[in-house]
């Protein structure tokens, strides 16, 4: 058994924009929008698994965001952290006018108080963006929605095939880079099993093939 400090699923994690779940045209389109600098307020929303918060954090990063708030809409839900944490920074200046980015993972679980708090926030920031992530987008409200850029993370029929086989890949050369013994067949079994739960995926080939 090879040895190595991270967890396979960890190590299989989105890095970069090309390793995504989306069809090639959203890959492509996203990253003509980080080579421009900036991007759109976002919701990246679809099933559990499907790599949201990975791809904000590759988002963030390609974008150059040295400190971007981050909050989890699941916990931090009520509208006092809004108007106590979000507002704030949303509103300020820096002295070397940084990219500032409010980065909201599960904001389906934010309240309706914050919500409606949050629009204000949305349509009056300075030099912020928002990145929302969500499993459940009905539950966000239309003025958030139509105040943000909703992306799907759920695969399209049409496009399953070519994602897979763009996965199966990426997973077959990261496992051989790290010296792991691996069935093809297995691998392919696996992902159709387990599709469309991405994260669940790399956690069964963790499972059988890192421990075997």
């Amino acid at each position: 058994m090879i040895k190595y400090r991270q967890l396979l699923s960890e190590l299989l994690r989105p890095q970069q924009l090309g390793d995504l779940t989306l069809p090639q045209r959203d890959i492509e389109r996203l990253q003509r929008m980080t080579d421009s600098g900036d991007v759109m307020d976002l919701i990246l929303y679809g099933e559990p698994g499907t790599g949201k918060t990975s791809a904000a954090r590759i988002l963030l990063k390609s974008m150059g965001v040295d400190h971007p708030l981050e909050v989890n809409g699941s916990s931090a839900n009520g509208v006092d952290y809004i108007r106590q944490k979000i507002s704030p920074y949303a509103r300020s200046t820096t002295v070397l006018q940084s990219k500032k980015v409010v980065f909201i993972d599960e904001a389906d679980g934010l309240s309706k108080a914050a919500q409606s708090s949050l629009r204000y926030e949305i349509e009056n920031k300075r030099n912020a963006r928002f990145i929302f992530t969500a499993n459940e987008i009905g539950k966000l409200s239309e003025a958030i929605q139509s105040r943000m850029l909703s992306l799907c993370f759920d695969v399209p029929p049409a496009d399953r095939i070519a994602v897979l086989n763009r996965l199966n890949d990426r997973y077959q050369a990261k496992l051989t880079e790290l010296g792991i013994q691996y069935d093809k067949d297995r691998l392919s079994e696996i992902m159709g099993l387990y599709y469309p739960d991405f994260r669940a995926i790399a956690n069964h080939l963790e499972y059988e093939f890192a421990f075997a």
